[in-house]
């Protein structure tokens, strides 16, 4: 029962430092998520709140200079 305990922490513990440096990837896919209600007004006000506060932090965007980086090597773009 510990072990699952420990994995869920760090399951939650990893998808917000993915979301921390991700950029604003994840607010563009809480907007395109389907409309179901009262429901999805609620996660929509909780993630600008936390997008909010993720701004005052201002965490570098990792993903999006890894991906230019992957560009400018393979000459994408």
């Amino acid at each position: 029962m510990r072990s699952n305990k420990v994995f869920v922490l760090t399951l939650w513990a990893a998808l917000a430092l993915v979301w921390a440096v991700s950029g604003d990837r994840f607010l563009d896919l809480v907007f395109a998520m389907p409309d179901i209600g009262v429901v999805d007004d609620l996660v929509i006000s909780a993630v600008l709140l936390a997008e909010d506060a993720r701004a005052l932090l201002d965490p570098p965007d990792l993903f999006g200079q890894l991906r230019h980086l992957l560009h400018r090597l393979t000459g994408l773009g």
